[in-house]
């Protein structure tokens, strides 16, 4: 049942013109309610921290996350298709509402008639009517065509905030890899930074034990190569970082150039304890992922639509009245001014007898419209399980991976000290120097690899799940 403020307004609008109701821009049936509480809240509540100021000294990964999603186009555009659809339901809702159209019409001429050719029996005169009519129209039974209608608009609602929820789903998830990407380009900038100090520290040993003899020159020009090597990749990381955060800028809807600090870090060993088993995880994913959501709605709102196809060639009874009045106002001989005022009310039975075959081949479309859908369905379903149980798997790797790369480094540093240590005591090569320099710096880049593969796998199986937040960070 409507509530007595809603019928207040649909009084308002019936007597002051539906007119007055869209200048108003009134919500009479509350359609925008109806439109997906995620979006609404993520569009009204980003937007204003979007505008509340600068970026902070310290960006972190939630704040990254939503200035990036308040300058997303996808996500404007998802949205407003949402409320676009959600109309559509205010639509289809008002078909249940009588329909009431008034005209009004002022006419006016001159007559002039000759009965013979001296003019003796002539007549001429001028006339004027108006016209105002008032007719009334209210559709009471259709043997449910509204009521089709109305429900494969929700569900295709349903479907539209589904959509939009997964869109900022994917955007999440891609302002997330963004910003660690960052983060590792941040790291293999301060690796590259360290493995460069170790080179020229080698280089200066080299150079030392040359100038006194005790070394040949092909490790001065070895560790020579192995330092602008090292100068190298720091000049390419370098680079990486400075586009890495240009780009994180730009998704945020500021200059490139724009200074940013990230307040995250990769340099932890994460909580790794938190993995569900797979079948617990499909079963979740089933109930909750926006796609199947969709896919569903779209597959309710394809019945509907058979429904409605159905119920369009079947007869609907409805309550007119009407309501005229007509002046005329005549200056002619033998005739005077007149005014007729007609009143009616009535039922009126509408039978669609023959159309053509036309409603054979919408119902026609409507069910292949339907066993599309049902397809849809079934792909959906599949492609979730699929993208689950590949993102399980690589989380799984990738755990794994985590202690195996952290041991690496580990190891690989001890022997850096080592063969650092023979070195300079006269006792190792500068071969078995570089080669430990290249193993601690290949273990560095790995381990900051599979940190950020890591968090990413994390991440997508989240969003495996349609459960994807900020709680997920």
């Amino acid at each position: 049942m409507m509530g007595a403020a809603r019928v207040a307004v649909l009084l308002v609008c019936f007597y002051a013109g539906s007119q007055f109701c869209v200048a108003a821009d009134l919500d009479v049936f509350a359609t925008e309610r109806t439109v997906s509480r995620t979006a609404t809240q993520h569009i009204n509540s980003v937007l204003g921290s979007c505008e509340a100021g600068p970026v902070p000294a310290r960006l972190t990964l939630e704040d990254m996350i939503g200035r990036v999603l308040c300058h997303d186009p996808q996500a404007r555009l998802n949205w407003a298709n949402a409320r676009a659809q959600a109309a559509n339901v205010g639509v289809r809702q008002s078909a249940y509402l009588p329909r009431l159209n008034a005209s009004s019409g002022v006419t006016t001429g001159r007559n002039y008639t000759d009965y013979d050719q001296r003019g003796e029996y002539s007549s001429h005169g001028h006339k004027s009517q108006v016209d105002h009519r008032l007719a009334l129209s209210w559709v009471l039974f259709d043997f449910g065509r509204r009521d089709a209608a109305s429900r494969n608009a929700r569900q295709l609602l349903v479907a539209a905030n589904a959509s939009q929820d997964q869109q900022l789903q994917e955007t999440f998830v891609l302002a997330a890899q963004l910003y660690y990407d960052t983060l590792a380009a941040q790291n293999n900038q301060v690796a590259a930074a360290q493995v460069a100090v170790l080179a020229a520290e080698n280089l200066k040993a080299a150079s030392a034990k040359y100038d006194a003899g005790a070394a040949a020159l092909s490790d001065r020009l070895q560790a020579q190569a192995a330092y602008s090597q090292a100068a190298l990749n720091e000049v390419r990381s370098n680079g990486a970082l400075v586009n890495a955060k240009g780009v994180i800028a730009l998704r945020m809807g500021l200059a490139p150039k724009t200074p940013l600090e990230l307040a995250g870090s990769l340099t932890r060993r994460p909580d790794t304890g938190f993995v569900k088993g797979i079948d617990e995880l499909l079963e979740q994913a089933k109930q909750d992922h926006p796609s199947l959501v969709a896919a569903k709605a779209r597959l309710d709102a394809a019945k509907a639509a058979i429904d409605e196809s159905k119920a369009e060639g079947r007869p609907t009874l409805s309550f007119i009245a009407n309501a005229s009045d007509v002046k005329l106002n005549q200056s002619m001989a033998f005739n005077g001014d007149s005014r007729v005022r007609d009143n009616s009310i009535g039922l009126q039975l509408n039978i669609p007898l023959f159309e053509g075959f036309e409603r054979t081949y919408q119902i026609r479309g409507t069910r292949a419209q339907l066993e599309a859908r049902e397809a849809e369905l079934s792909d959906v379903e599949q492609r979730i399980s699929i993208d689950l149980w590949s993102n399980y798997q690589a989380l799984i790797i990738e755990t794994r991976s985590l202690e195996r790369t952290a041991e690496w480094v580990e190891q690989s540093n001890q022997a850096l000290d080592v063969v650092q240590g023979r070195y300079r005591s006269g006792v190792g090569s500068m071969i078995e120097l570089l080669n430990a320099l290249t193993a601690y710096a290949t273990a560095e880049q790995q381990h900051i690899s599979v940190l950020n593969s890591w968090q990413m796998a994390r991440l997508k199986l989240a969003a495996s799940l349609g459960r994807l937040g900020f709680w997920a960070l």
